[in-house]
């Protein structure tokens, strides 16, 4: 497991305001923005981590993510906010199922991260549940097998319930639907007397908000990011879909010659002049993340070294004067 992120003891504002937050149903914002200053943001779903890279955060805490409504969050995104140098933080909610799925890449906090981490957990559905949208302030409308699992505990622990009545709580659970299963539901479906039902909801836990707060608590504490942006290649699909929806409509034809160029260039073995990469970079703008243009900034470069002297990157290649004529003959054309 990966080792808990280092501590310091205080941390500025503007610091803290370099963290995004993805939460929803699991914690109120009023009782989380207490707990951390943050760019607090709703359940992540896919390009959701994608667009919040191009604010260079320094940390990104995932706690709450859509399952069904829309895509979920990309691994590929997780990965490459990692490769950036961001700290990643995962609880409670799909924040621990990416956790578990990406080890080494989002530290968990908390039990059910832990339990999902261990592989004592596996089952996506076991922290799922169904709220209300945005206007609503995402407020849970049934409860996740999480927390029945932990009120089912605390209420043994207290001698509510015998270990044989606390087995059949949150197995009874289990076997509910997630969009379904209410206390109610449950406690219908096992046929116990009301005063026990009440019994029983008086040690009632909220186990994923608790892995909420010590969440956000960690990284309230933690020290600035210092690993060293890693490169990640990301396949064609995934820049695709990352782009999608980012740009009114543009001419690509000299954007994808530079990238063509560019691919010749790494394929026959050429490196580009760190000083070229700069330049460029500072060149470059818009609504895009730094490792997005970090590498156009770099092929750029190689497009230019290209340019500079093509005859010597084909044998027999072309020259200056041919591209020159080239250029005459299509204007006149035109």
């Amino acid at each position: 497991m990966k080792k808990a992120p280092r501590v310091k003891a205080s941390v500025s504002p503007r610091e803290r305001e370099r963290t995004v937050v993805f939460l929803g149903p699991t914690l109120p914002h009023h009782e989380a923005k207490k707990l951390l200053r943050a760019d607090f943001r709703p359940p992540a779903r896919q390009g959701d981590v994608f667009r919040a890279l191009e604010t260079k955060p320094d940390t990104i805490v995932l706690i709450d993510g859509v399952f069904e409504s829309a895509p979920s969050v990309w691994h590929h995104e997780l990965l490459a906010a990692h490769a950036s140098g961001v700290t990643l933080l995962g609880s409670s909610s799909m924040g621990a199922l990416r956790a578990a799925e990406l080890p080494g890449v989002i530290t968990p906090i908390g039990e059910i991260a832990r339990r999902f981490v261990t592989g004592e957990w596996n089952d996506d559905a076991a922290v799922a549940l169904l709220h209300a949208d945005a206007t609503q302030h995402y407020r849970a409308l049934t409860v996740p097998w999480v927390n029945v699992f932990a009120t089912a505990r605390a209420a043994q622990r207290n001698g509510v319930l015998t270990a044989a009545r606390a087995r059949a709580l949150h197995t009874t659970a289990e076997a509910q639907f997630y969009q379904s299963r209410t206390w109610s539901s449950v406690f219908q479906a096992l046929g116990w007397p009301v005063e026990l039902h009440q019994q029983v909801l008086a040690h009632a836990v909220d186990l994923k908000a608790a892995d909420a707060r010590a969440c956000l608590e960690a990284a309230a504490q933690l020290a600035p990011a210092s690993r060293t942006p890693e490169a990640l290649p990301l396949s064609s699909f995934v820049r695709r879909t990352r782009l999608t929806g980012r740009l009114n409509a543009a001419p690509a034809n000299e954007g994808v010659k530079t990238l063509l160029l560019a691919d010749f260039a790494r394929q026959a073995g050429i490196e580009p002049n760190p000083e070229s990469v700069a330049r460029w970079r500072r060149r470059l703008s818009g609504p895009f993340a730094e490792d997005q243009l970090a590498a156009w900034a770099e092929a750029l470069a190689l497009e230019e070294l290209v340019l500079s002297a093509p005859e010597q990157f084909v044998a027999d290649g072309p020259s200056h004067l041919e591209g020159a004529a080239l250029q005459s003959a299509l204007h006149q054309r035109r």
